[in-house]
C-alpha cells in the first residue's frame, strides 16, 4: 500500500510506501508554527499544531515535480524544512544529515482519507499550544522517540538510509540550496 501527497497546485506529488510503519503526531513547537506561517500556508490546527507523519526517507518517492523542492532553515543549525517552490506547500522536516534518516511529513498535502495515516499517537511541545481545546500536556513522546530510534537503526543497518529524495547520493548534500532565515524574518513569522 502507498499513500499519495500533492502540493496545492498539483505540480509536485510524492508517495509513501508501507505507511503502517509511520508515526502520526501533532507538534505545537514554535518552529513548527513559524515554518508554515513564513510560507503563508494555512496548515496549522486551531490550537497551533502541525500534523506530522514520521517515516524513513527511503519510504518517500517523488513521482512528479521533484525539481520543485526547496529547503528552508529557520536558523543555521535548525532542522531542514522542505517545501515546494511552485506554490509554497510545506512538505517535510528532515535532520541536516542524510546519515540520520528521518523525515517528518506534513499531513496537509495528503490526498486521501485521514484514517489511512492511523490515529494521532502523540501531542508534543504542547506548551506552545494555544486556544480552546489545546492539550493540557505532552503525550506519547516515548512512543515517538522509540519509533524514531527503531527507524534510524533499521535504515542504518540495512543501508536504506542511502535511498533519500532529499539528499544527493554522490556527496550527501541537500538536493536544494538551503535558504536560512534571518532572525528578523523568523521573528516576523513567530506565533
Amino acid at each position: 500500500m502507498s499513500l499519495t501527497f500533492s502540493c496545492s497546485c498539483g505540480a509536485t506529488e510524492w508517495q509513501v510506501v508501507q505507511p503502517e510503519t509511520g508515526t502520526h503526531l501533532l507538534c505545537y513547537c514554535a518552529d513548527c508554527q513559524t515554518f508554515p506561517r513564513h510560507l503563508g500556508a494555512d496548515i496549522l490546527t486551531g490550537c497551533g499544531g502541525t500534523e506530522l507523519f514520521q517515516v524513513a526517507p527511503s519510504q518517500v518517492t517523488f513521482t512528479r515535480g521533484a525539481e520543485n523542492l526547496r529547503l528552508l532553515k529557520l536558523s543555521p543549525k535548525g532542522l531542514s524544512r522542505w517545501y515546494t517552490g511552485c506554490c509554497k506547500t510545506p512538505v517535510a522536516n528532515t535532520l541536516a544529515s542524510a546519515k540520520l534518516s528521518f523525515v517528518s511529513l506534513m499531513t496537509a498535502p495528503f490526498a486521501g482519507e485521514a484514517s489511512a495515516l492511523g490515529p494521532v499517537r502523540a501531542h508534543v511541545n504542547t506548551v506552545y499550544a494555544k486556544g480552546p481545546g489545546k492539550p493540557a500536556k505532552d503525550s506519547g513522546l516515548r512512543r515517538v522517540l522509540w519509533d524514531f530510534a527503531k527507524r534510524l537503526l533499521g535504515e542504518r543497518l540495512s543501508g536504506r538510509w542511502k535511498a533519500t529524495p532529499f539528499f544527493a547520493a554522490l556527496d550527501w548534500t541537500p538536493v536544494a540550496e538551503p535558504e536560512i532565515l534571518t532572525r528578523e524574518e523568523r521573528n516576523r513569522a513567530r506565533p
